[in-house]
């Protein structure tokens, strides 16, 4: 069993410095909402599960995990951990929060009931956390946790302002070159990138998959939202790989419910790999979804001692991915170095 480690409390981050994860140092994590306050905490405690005869479980029942990720599931490293703050990247597999639509023998694959668990959040019980984002179960990457409601309340107006920064990289099938035609071009940070944008609107009906879908309405920069919110994002080519696949960075700073799944799925008919719910034509073998929160930023959050203006949190691509893509992280920066790109 791997030992947790943590950074000291009330741990310093010098200017411009770069959270990765340390040797040594293993966690948990998942998708998730932000709650101001103690409510979620206090809604986590004691959240209600629904009888077995309701259509949501029976819904979410139809998508099975592989043996393998049923109830043990890898721990997640933490990327950072002091008084304020627990950032983890997250596996495949993890609900950020507990869900109601999920029996209780599953409970053990929820993010936040595990961290809470093993003690890793604020409090005199340490346990004491606020999720602040979300991340979708087959989805891996930053999962960004408040210890206080201090630490909640300031992060999370920055992201109901939008007032964060956000990467992924995304493995998706298509032909690069129609799918720059159907975004416009960008410059971003002198990065010349695509940029789409349009509505998430909600759907109505359950998924086989589990839970409601979105769907994704392209909308021009004057339109507002109808039925739905308007969201946008920024694309970029990273690497081609074989079979058609190629590696994207998307950048939001928005965070609607599947908005980049939703989106990517409607650039020319291109879903990301994995992604059935919106149209892959074959899963994954661990029944991921090949969309990674590589990083995270808060410019305009600071804790007086603690100044994350100029903290950026990364999180290392899954090991699953090179077995899957033949992709690594050092690959990634060997090719970004190459093509003379800005680093990534």
């Amino acid at each position: 069993m791997p030992v947790l480690f943590l950074f000291a409390l009330g741990s310093r981050v010098a200017p411009g410095f770069v959270m990765r994860p340390q040797n040594g140092m293993t966690c948990l994590g998942r998708r998730t909402n932000f709650f101001s306050g103690s409510a979620l905490c206090a809604a986590a405690d004691n959240f209600k599960r629904k009888s077995s005869g309701s259509r949501v479980q029976n819904n979410v029942h139809q998508r099975k995990l592989p043996p393998d990720q049923g109830l043990f599931l890898p721990e997640p490293e933490v990327i950072f951990s002091n008084n304020l703050l627990l950032v983890v990247n997250k596996p495949a597999g993890y609900h950020s929060q507990p869900n109601e639509s999920i029996e209780q023998a599953t409970s053990k694959k929820c993010i936040l009931s595990r961290l809470k668990g093993s003690q890793l959040g604020g409090g005199s019980n340490k346990d004491f956390l606020l999720p602040m984002h979300r991340l979708d179960q087959p989805c891996t990457g930053v999962l960004l946790f408040a210890k206080n409601s201090k630490a909640g309340t300031r992060i999370g107006n920055a992201f109901r302002k939008h007032q964060i920064e956000k990467d992924y990289f995304v493995v998706v099938e298509g032909d690069i070159s129609t799918m720059k035609s159907k975004a416009e071009l960008v410059e971003v940070n002198t990065r010349r990138m695509y940029r789409l944008r349009g509505e998430i609107v909600p759907t109505k009906a359950y998924s086989q998959r589990g839970g409601k879908s979105v769907k994704f309405k392209p909308v021009s920069s004057t339109d507002k939202a109808v039925d739905g919110r308007v969201c946008e994002l920024e694309w970029e080519p990273v690497l081609t790989l074989s079979g058609n696949l190629h590696l994207l960075r998307v950048v939001t700073s928005t965070g609607a419910k599947h908005q980049v799944r939703a989106m990517m799925a409607q650039l020319n008919k291109s879903p990301i790999c994995g992604d059935l719910r919106y149209g892959a034509k074959s899963p994954l073998p661990d029944a991921s979804v090949a969309l990674h929160a590589r990083s995270l930023r808060l410019p305009t959050v600071n804790f007086g001692e603690m100044d994350m203006r100029n903290t950026r949190f990364i999180a290392p691509l899954p090991k699953s991915w090179n077995k899957f893509f033949n992709l690594t992280d050092e690959k990634i920066r060997k090719s970004a170095s190459t093509s003379r790109k800005p680093e990534l």
